[in-house]
């Protein structure tokens, strides 16, 4: 008796709705997986060590992979799902995908929740590193920038006190 599904199925299946498709198996760190010819392009884009660790956009991998920026958006997904880097996204301005090496580790299972912890924590620190950069141009700017000096009329108006009357909204009690 046979048991179904894996990524042997996943293969089949995948080949007999594209059966003209180049289909590679690539093996890193142990494990072996299979990647379409866009999939692969995106891994070998992405391997490039010079990019390790540094602010890229989806869209400078899309074009040297030739694909969509939601195809590797994915496809970065399923491989930090895989364990085959750590990736980390950060939206919004001077945010950008950060793609780090995957450190040794022991094998074991990864679900969804703890991955998406270990984004957050490597996005976490990838943000407190930009503010470390920015701490001492921002305490520059603020040497620079003096408060101005308030003029000597300003100190010695006081501020009057103001009467307000009622409204005419609250009925007034009355007096039995």
């Amino acid at each position: 008796m046979q048991q179904g599904g894996g990524n042997v199925s996943a293969l089949r299946a995948y080949q007999a709705f594209h059966p003209n498709a180049a289909i590679y198996t690539v093996t890193f760190r142990g494990r072996t997986v299979w990647m379409t010819s866009r999939q692969r392009n995106i891994w070998a884009a992405i391997q490039k060590y010079w990019r390790r660790g540094t602010r890229d956009t989806l869209a400078r991998i899309a074009a040297e992979a030739h694909c969509s920026r939601a195809t590797v958006s994915r496809f970065l997904r399923r491989l930090d799902l895989w364990r085959f880097i750590d990736l980390a996204t950060i939206r919004g301005h001077g945010g950008g995908t950060y793609v780090f090496t995957r450190t040794w580790e022991e094998t074991r299972k990864w679900t969804m929740d703890a991955r998406a912890r270990a984004r957050l924590l490597l996005a976490q620190r990838v943000k407190r590193n930009q503010l470390e950069a920015l701490r001492e141009a921002l305490l520059e700017k603020r040497r620079l920038l003096r408060p101005i000096p308030l003029p000597p009329w300003w100190q010695r108006m006081r501020q009057g006190t103001i009467w307000i009357g009622s409204s005419d909204a609250t009925l007034k009690p009355q007096d039995a």
